[in-house]
């Protein structure tokens, strides 16, 4: 079964090489190009592919589309042709990604044929990425899916990543990292990309989607990409791959609406307090309370520092179990409360991810044990926001006193020496 499951997936990945194997787009010789104009269009495109005549059938598969967009085999024609217009090979983008003497070989790859690589990447995607959004919206015939190309789609974009990153020294398989059955994604490489970052974390989502389109099939070619996953079991990958898929679209998705976003992704924590609530690095980016001070995501620790859960008999795929110490993490006194790191700034106070639900409590456990906020909501944010400026140790507007008085929580743990400390790094 798993030899035939292989067999398939190369079928499919043979988008780029015309061979029809595991193929839905395979007109029989039967048909009657007189009985209907989009059928004789799409047969005649589908004559001149076989041919390898691409460009004439980019001609047809496109008269087709202009009659009837909802033509999934006319999309599907077209993509192929403009993938073998471009000469991409899907089995040597494969071969780039298997690790040698400690690094991929995109490592090695000369400038020419990396730009080449990625703008023919660009051109599929113009065909690819409108059939996607209509097949996503069935806006199309359903003959083809995006099932159907997910496992192609998948290592078009992972070659992209791979591109992108090698473009600034980056190597793609150090992107990826094994723990007990999950597969971590180290943003810290995207950290000094500028501008690319917001196409790497774009792309990312994209191939988040295509696994998450067919996970069973996207998890092999995970496996060349994370060579450690060679040690799970079937089952275990498509679980591993399904929350590492989540993780792509959420944090792309993040990036999309906000590109400062791509901070709280990059870096475990700046250690400023962001917010003025005397708290650093509080916030885990995953749209919930944890500190209890009534805001959602003000002042972000990087998903970096989070164990994705993966036993949906405990959790549900990709929710947050638990915190774990992460380079720069141990040096954070999230609480104020002079321990930096301490175990009741790493636990939620709820720990089952589905009891937290269910209760709506996705505080730490720091922010619970003796812990208070002034009740006036609106003097608390407002006091807050006065102290975000006031960043002067030589001319402090509101002391600690006041601070305690009027927003409370965190500000309740300092003494004047540590309150002295938040003022380092600030303008």
């Amino acid at each position: 079964m798993k030899s035939i499951k292989k067999l398939c997936l190369y079928a499919a990945l043979a988008l780029s090489v015309g061979i029809v194997g595991c193929n839905l787009f395979n007109p029989t010789e039967s048909a009657n190009i007189e009985s209907d104009d989009t059928d004789a269009l799409i047969y005649e495109g589908y004559i001149h592919f076989r041919n390898a005549e691409y460009s004439l059938a980019r001609v047809y598969f496109e008269r087709s589309l202009a009659v009837d967009s909802t033509l999934s085999e006319a999309w599907y024609g077209l993509a192929k042709s403009v993938l073998n217009q471009q000469k991409l090979n899907v089995f040597e983008m494969l071969k780039y990604a298997k690790s040698k003497d400690g690094q991929s070989a995109f490592m090695n790859m000369d400038d020419e044929t990396a730009d080449s690589y990625k703008a023919a990447i660009d051109s599929v995607m113009k065909v690819l990425d409108p059939f996607i959004d209509r097949d996503s919206t069935g806006r199309t015939d359903g003959k083809v899916t995006f099932n159907t190309i997910s496992a192609s789609y998948t290592v078009l974009h992972l070659t992209k990543a791979a591109i992108l990153l090698r473009n600034n020294a980056k190597d793609i398989s150090k992107m990826f990292s094994v723990s007990g059955n999950n597969i971590s994604l180290d943003w810290s490489s995207v950290k000094d990309m500028g501008e690319q970052a917001v196409e790497l974390f774009d792309t990312f989502g994209d191939i988040g989607k295509a696994i998450k389109a067919d996970p069973s099939v996207a998890t092999e070619v995970i496996r060349t990409y994370v060579p450690e996953a060679v040690y799970f079991t079937d089952t275990a990958l498509t679980s591993a791959t399904e929350a590492m898929a989540d993780l792509m679209v959420i944090s792309s998705e993040a990036v999309a609406e906000k590109e400062d976003a791509i901070l709280a992704f990059t870096s475990v924590g700046d250690m400023i307090d962001l917010d003025g609530d005397g708290c650093v690095d509080e916030e885990v980016f995953d749209g919930f309370d944890n500190d209890g001070d009534g805001l959602v995501d003000e002042d972000m620790r990087s998903n970096k520092a989070i164990v994705f859960e993966t036993d949906v008999l405990h959790h549900k795929v990709g929710q947050i179990a638990s915190l774990k110490a992460a380079e720069g993490y141990e040096y954070l006194d999230i609480d104020g409360n002079g321990i930096p790191n301490d175990d009741p700034e790493r636990a939620f106070f709820i720990e089952n991810s589905n009891d937290r639900d269910a209760n709506g409590d996705h505080r730490l456990l720091a922010f619970i044990n003796n812990f208070s906020w002034n009740p006036d909501v609106d003097l608390r944010h407002y006091a807050m926001d006065l102290v975000k400026k006031d960043t002067d140790i030589n001319n402090i507007q509101h002391p600690l006193e006041w601070r305690k008085a009027n927003i409370g929580g965190c500000w309740n743990n300092y003494t004047e020496e540590t309150f002295l400390k938040w003022f380092e790094g600030r303008d």
